[in-house]
């Protein structure tokens, strides 16, 4: 029944690229979506993956870390290191800012930290980290894209700062990130005397939490998992819901394709099909072949989609770097079952057509 299949499906080998080129393109944009959403994923919570913490306290009511702007009072670092069982505690202060960059309006997060405490950029390609209160680290997304490099000075909402470092991984879509001291974020943005979050680490798990939120009832704590989730719905979970409906309608194509490709060749052969059911093939038998016509085609689109996302996503991270499209394993494992899931819905109409065929009908014409 193999060589049967082979020989259908190869006979036309147009109309087959045309198939194979469907289902390539279908598994290239299901890839391309699934890793864009992965990537937005990874950029929105790349700060709390690279910045140790068990907790984040923050303020009241405000549940992730780049939604809704945080603001406590800086003495609550104080209180929360006193609380037993801390291990160390560091603040953050974390706000948006617009930037006027050559004529355009950039949405940056501006990221105060103590580099004696930690909570700055996690790896750079260029530079140092900040030292004194007129220096900053730049995301090297946002440097490259503007022109800027290490040595330049950048005007942050009217003052003057001299980038010492550019910073990796610390861009996203949406915003780059800015490193400079807590003190020089907050006289900035007007704000001494605040923080955004302190930053807990404890090797007590649940104990200290409940330590923290009993001696500061003023204030949110909210353990690391939990704020990376709240972030993920908040900004990616903004997105998820059009682009998996993207596709949804890719997986629909890539079936239509390959259901019209079979379908056509099976009504095109239907003496052979009506010769095999004379000479005692069961209908089991030639819904066999179908489905091994349609499986065919679905896997040569799938390695044909496989290496164009490899190609597409490169090209679309050099041309755009803010992107990031993660196609991890899972992704890969998932297209290979939406590949036989278009093989299976391909194969359904032509199985029905030859299992109705009437050798008789087809002989006497």
């Amino acid at each position: 029944m193999v060589p049967i299949a082979w020989h259908i499906l190869f006979k036309d080998k147009l109309r087959l690229a045309i198939s194979v080129s469907g289902v390539a393109l279908s598994i290239m944009l299901v890839l391309l979506l699934d890793g864009f959403l992965t990537g937005m994923s990874e950029q929105v919570t790349a700060y709390i993956d690279n910045t140790p913490a068990d907790y984040y306290v923050g303020q009241k009511g405000v549940a992730n870390l780049q939604g809704a702007g945080s603001v406590i009072p800086l003495d609550t670092l104080q209180k929360v290191e006193a609380v037993e069982s801390v291990a160390s505690a560091l603040p953050v202060f974390a706000q948006y800012a617009i930037l006027d960059l050559h004529g355009k309006k950039v949405t940056t997060f501006l990221i105060g930290y103590e580099p004696e405490r930690g909570g700055g950029s996690w790896q750079l390609s260029a530079g140092r980290t900040v030292e004194s209160a007129d220096e900053i680290v730049v995301d090297r997304v946002l440097a490259q894209r503007h022109g800027l490099r290490a040595g330049d000075e950048l005007d942050l909402l009217g003052r003057p700062f001299r980038i010492v470092g550019l910073s990796e991984g610390t861009t996203s879509w949406m915003v780059s990130m800015i490193f400079l001291r807590h003190d020089a974020a907050t006289t900035l943005l007007r704000a001494q005397d605040t923080t955004s979050f302190i930053l807990v680490r404890s090797g007590e798990g649940a104990v200290v939490a409940e330590r923290l939120r009993a001696s500061l009832p003023d204030v949110n704590v909210l353990p690391r998992e939990t704020l990376l989730r709240n972030d993920i719905a908040f900004l990616a979970g903004t997105f998820s819901t059009p682009l998996r409906m993207m596709v949804l309608i890719a997986v629909g194509i890539g079936a239509l394709l390959v259901g019209l490709t079979i379908y056509s060749a099976t009504v095109e052969r239907v003496r052979e099909y009506g010769v095999l059911k004379a000479v005692g093939m069961r209908n089991r038998s030639l819904y066999a072949i179908v489905a091994r016509q349609a499986l065919g085609a679905a896997v040569l689109g799938l390695i044909g989609g496989l290496v164009l996302v490899w190609i597409v996503a490169a090209a679309i991270e050099y041309v755009w770097p803010q992107f990031l499209i993660a196609v991890d394993r899972g992704s890969v494992v998932q297209a290979g079952i939406g590949a036989i899931a278009i093989a299976l819905m391909a194969s359904l109409i032509p199985a029905r057509y030859v299992g109705n065929i009437d050798p008789a009908r087809i002989f006497r014409r």
